[in-house]
């Protein structure tokens, strides 16, 4: 992202939901402030400035939708995005008309989430959301075409899952440098759980064999902290 980190105020009182939410969106890089009743919502709103705003409908104090109102009083700008179990079309047009701009119904995963929280600031704050990484990187004898998910050496052509491509993506932004596990795992799966740890796992496998041909091209577990595609000899760019 941009070198301003963007600001969130998410307001969910689910004591198990809202910190969940809050720890996946600072893993990519997102400020947020976290408040489980909609009227202390409100005075943190009038106090600062916020990026985007996440509103559970139904919250002790003031409801979603009241503050929602209460905020479109002063600031017609800041895209707020409600969350709420209620799925049928007269809880969203009520959302909408308090002055949302998005809906997102419970369940939902911390990908779809992101996705947007994303498309809203893009449209309201593009500086805030350019591109985060590379689409073409290069390393040792490598160059890896992230849109095409092909990874070419002086040899080969081999084609990559979204997956492993999102997470060499990652690796190869950061030459010779710690990726958190988590930040892996939040960013490419959408959930940091040891299940989805397994599974990851196996997809740095697999980018192991394919890194192979290259003896100074390899991916380094760290303990207790994440991976690290080490890169000797063989500027990186």
């Amino acid at each position: 992202m941009s070198d301003k980190i963007p600001t969130v105020l998410l307001v969910e009182d689910d004591h198990q939901l809202g910190p969940m939410l809050k720890n996946s969106l600072e893993l990519k890089n997102y400020q947020v402030d976290l408040e489980p009743r909609g009227d202390r919502a409100l005075q943190l709103f009038n106090a600062a400035k916020y990026d985007i705003i996440l509103v559970d409908v139904i919250l002790p104090g003031m409801g979603g939708l009241d503050l929602a109102k209460e905020i479109r009083k002063t600031d017609f700008a800041t895209p707020i995005l409600f969350m709420s179990a209620k799925n049928e079309d007269k809880d969203k047009i009520l959302a909408f008309c308090a002055g949302g701009d998005d809906y997102i119904t419970k369940p939902f995963s911390v990908t779809e989430l992101s996705l947007r929280i994303y498309s809203l600031l893009r449209r309201t704050n593009l500086s805030l959301v350019e591109d985060e990484l590379p689409e073409v990187l290069n390393f040792g004898q490598f160059t890896f075409d992230y849109p095409n998910r092909v990874l070419c050496s002086p040899t080969d052509q081999t084609n990559l899952t979204k997956k492993e491509a999102d997470v060499l993506r990652m690796l190869a932004s950061n030459v010779n440098n710690v990726v958190k596990r988590e930040k892996v795992l939040t960013d490419v799966w959408g959930e940091n759980d040891y299940f989805m740890g397994r599974s990851m796992d196996v997809y740095i496998a697999r980018l192991r064999k394919k890194l192979q041909e290259d003896k100074n091209v390899s991916i380094v577990n760290v303990h207790r902290m994440g991976f690290k595609l080490e890169v000797n000899g063989s500027l990186a760019s």
